[in-house]
């Protein structure tokens, strides 16, 4: 075979190992894997270590989980495992006729074969927040902050608040937004019922997001320039839309520093609150993004066990300016998991457990508005 037609025949290869690692990313994982927020696609995470601490050295203290899924949380216990939502959505690469799993697919392949998502009941999430109130790993969780970033999920996020309305939890509250994944269905509709729904939450709501830019994920789309374009323009809108709410924004960043701040430069005023959620990407970006914004935050996650883009932002973000999350149920199995990373947060920054929770605690407080 002639050498000038390897460089093709590379190109080909990395494509069809590009789509691979996008399809397989949509999976949702039970028991610590986000395959959109692993270091490695084709990898889940590793499991949290098992805690130092016992529920009675954490009697006296409080924290809180800054960003989990409580809806994912609550399928995947309902169902079983993970599988239960993938015919909700067209598969990318039918679409684009490159999808060889055929009958397999764990994805829609045409309008007859989509599958709408089950409701969660009331009797279901009423019997995990009851263990939220009640189980002793779970004493200490002060707060827990539930993101709904897909469209789909917008009737189970409601069903969770007027569960713990109705059970006097006052510790669950809720964002709201389109999920970078899935920006193409950020459409004029979509924005009019998120601002919609932001109404109709009322206090429980307190930011706007998860939204973003992940390059990762969607990395054949990321290279054409239109697509590109309506990724940030999505991003943009729910900038607005938190804005125009007086919400902060939750951001998911991935591959994707340069152009995130470069929305967030053009569209968030330099006060408004903005917290980049679960990163491990460049610490310039981090850097610039807490000198630009005052009201910036960062999350950090378990991948602080094998990401050494997650070590080094909870090593050089201030602890003034960070908060803690499980993105259960993907980055960890449950909030209750929050003081094990404390733990080894405080493990890289030479200090304890008890001031990693009260600091991050009081940041968690003071950017939701939780309490007031």
């Amino acid at each position: 075979m002639a050498r000038d037609k390897w460089p093709i025949l590379l190109q080909v290869l990395l494509g069809q190992l590009a789509r691979a690692s996008s399809f397989f990313s949509r999976f949702r994982i039970f028991n610590g894997g986000c395959f959109c927020c692993a270091p490695d696609p084709s990898m889940p995470p590793p499991s949290i270590p098992p805690p130092r601490h016992t529920p009675e050295e954490l009697r006296d203290m409080a924290y809180c989980d800054a960003h989990c899924h409580l809806d994912i949380l609550l399928h995947n216990l309902k169902n079983g495992g993970t599988l239960w939502g993938g015919k909700e959505k067209i598969c990318k690469m039918w679409q684009t006729g490159d999808c060889w799993y055929g009958y397999d697919c764990q994805f829609a392949h045409g309008e007859h074969d989509l599958r709408p998502r089950k409701a969660l009941s009331a009797e279901h999430v009423e019997k995990y927040l009851l263990r939220v109130r009640s189980d002793p790993q779970m004493a200490s969780l002060k707060w827990v902050v539930t993101n709904c970033c897909e469209l789909e999920a917008i009737e189970d996020t409601k069903v969770i608040i007027e569960c713990a309305d109705q059970l006097g939890l006052d510790s669950v509250y809720c964002t709201l937004g389109c999920h970078p994944h899935d920006y193409r269905d950020f459409t004029e509709e979509a924005e009019k019922q998120l601002r919609e729904a932001i109404e109709v939450f009322g206090k429980r709501l307190v930011a706007v997001g998860e939204c973003g830019l992940d390059y990762c994920k969607n990395f054949d789309e990321s290279n054409d320039v239109d697509e590109r374009a309506r990724m940030m323009d999505v991003f943009a809108r729910q900038i607005r839309m938190g804005v125009d709410h007086n919400l902060p924004v939750v951001v998911h960043a991935r591959d994707a520093d340069a152009d995130t701040l470069e929305v967030l430069k053009r569209f968030l005023p330099k006060e408004h609150k903005v917290y980049i959620h679960a990163y491990q990407g460049g610490q310039e970006m981090m850097r610039e993004a807490l000198m630009e914004f005052p009201n910036c935050i960062f999350g950090v996650s378990s991948m602080v066990w094998c990401s050494e883009g997650a070590k080094a932002t909870a090593i050089h973000c201030p602890l003034e300016r960070m908060v803690l999350e499980t993105d259960a149920p993907y980055l960890a199995k449950e909030p209750f998991e929050i003081p094990s990373l404390a733990e080894k947060i405080a493990e890289l920054k030479g200090t304890t457990m008890q001031e990693v929770l009260k600091v991050t605690l009081d940041v968690s407080e003071k950017f939701y508005g939780l309490g007031d």
